[in-house]
């Protein structure tokens, strides 16, 4: 473990390297914002560069350390991530999110190892002792995953484990970029997404947190107006109470809550599934939902539902990404899911073609891979039309 006076130069030689590798373990159980108690940094030697073949990088013994967060400040390690242009770490959602929470910052340089892996082909959430032992030819487990890392000491088995999930990280990436080629670009614009999502997630407010709600599909505009309002008490009480939001209010309870709309503390309290935390507050959840206001839901989101039309281009829009998908071996939800497809659709049917270039599926790398697919197809240019010979059943020629 690495003494509070060494962390200064870790962050310095971080600075110099091509490259870095991080992870972080923390204690999330019971925490609307986990608490941080090792961070784990890799890197490549100052001399070494990104620009050779894969195995120079994988025979490069990158340096390692591990800090513990309960017994040193390591902003100056987080500086340093924040600032450099090619940050390696793996499904990196939840450990950007708690940077974002603990220090405010983002990671412009993340080059997420699952994102990479997605788009070579190996699966899309394949876990990093998986992919670790299928590159490069490890037997890594995953026995210390759930362990407690605020206890002190750290175990031998604790910070053996620690180490390898950095120390094998920059020999993964080298592998990777190596097999993807070209496509390393598509890598680094989703990576961004994924940071800026995971840093969004930091930054939920009262007023915003309706967004994260799942289910809010068929809800009339009364039962939406009871979502804003109960999401937003939801997140104010998680966060004076330092408590996970499914600890105040399940989500499938508060959703079914809105749909209901008690009007008495007896009947919330009839409600499934309802918290204990919801349960002493009765009467501030009753207060929530009788703030709800429907004349301002149609501001904030979409309550009519997509025509018959837009709703069968949709499906057949989600179609051609599995085509698309199918022919460059990777999996489709990495060009676009459902959700991508019928927001297309609907904005076409309702705002015509030009109003789609706003649309992530014309932004980026996207529309080269199948953005322009799309346009043709709405365009009457390109035909979807059955193949007994193709794996999909289905392929796109042009009319």
């Amino acid at each position: 473990m690495a003494e509070p006076k060494e962390v200064s130069a870790i962050a310095e030689a971080i600075g110099r390297a091509p490259l870095v590798a991080f992870d972080l373990e923390f204690l999330a159980q019971d925490r609307l914002i986990p608490t941080l108690c090792l961070v784990q940094v890799a890197w490549l030697p100052a001399h070494q560069r990104l620009d050779v073949p894969a195995p120079a990088i994988v025979a490069t013994p990158p340096e390692v350390a591990l800090v513990d967060a309960l017994a040193v400040d390591v902003a100056p390690l987080v500086a340093a991530l924040a600032t450099h242009g090619c940050v390696v770490a793996h499904a990196a959602r939840q450990d950007l999110a708690l940077l974002a929470h603990r220090f405010g910052v983002t990671l412009p340089g993340l080059v997420d190892t699952q994102v990479m892996a997605a788009f070579g082909g190996m699966g899309e959430q394949v876990g990093f002792a998986a992919l670790a032992n299928e590159l490069l030819g490890l037997a890594l487990t995953k026995e210390q995953q759930w362990t407690d890392w605020s206890k002190r000491p750290l175990s031998e088995a604790q910070l053996a484990y620690a180490d390898a999930d950095v120390r094998h990280l920059p020999a993964v990436y080298a592998k990777l970029a190596a097999r993807l080629g070209e496509r390393i670009s598509w890598v680094r614009a989703e990576s961004a997404v994924v940071a800026a999502d995971a840093v969004a997630a930091a930054r939920i407010t009262p007023e915003t947190a309706w967004r994260q709600v799942a289910g809010l599909r068929g809800l009339d505009a009364s039962a939406l107006a009871a979502v804003v309002e109960l999401a937003a008490w939801r997140q104010r009480v998680a966060s004076e109470l330092d408590r996970p939001l499914g600890h105040v209010l399940p989500e499938k309870t508060l959703v079914d809550m809105a749909r209901q709309r008690p009007t008495t503390p007896d009947a919330l309290r009839t409600i499934k599934g309802i918290s204990a935390v919801a349960r002493q507050r009765a009467d501030d959840v009753l207060a929530a939902l009788a703030a709800a206001r429907p004349e301002t839901v149609a501001a904030r989101m979409p309550v009519r539902a997509p025509s018959a039309r837009a709703q069968r281009w949709s499906e057949l829009l989600l179609a051609i990404v599995h085509v698309t998908a199918e022919r460059l071996g990777i999996a489709a939800r990495m060009l676009a899911t459902r959700a991508d497809a019928e927001e297309f659709a609907r904005t076409v049917d309702e705002r015509g073609l030009d109003a789609a270039e706003e649309l992530p599926a014309l932004a980026t790398w996207r529309r080269a891979v199948f953005g322009e697919l799309w346009i043709s197809w709405l365009s009457g240019t390109l035909s979807l039309v059955g193949d007994a010979n193709a794996p999909s059943g289905l392929a796109l020629l042009p009319r």
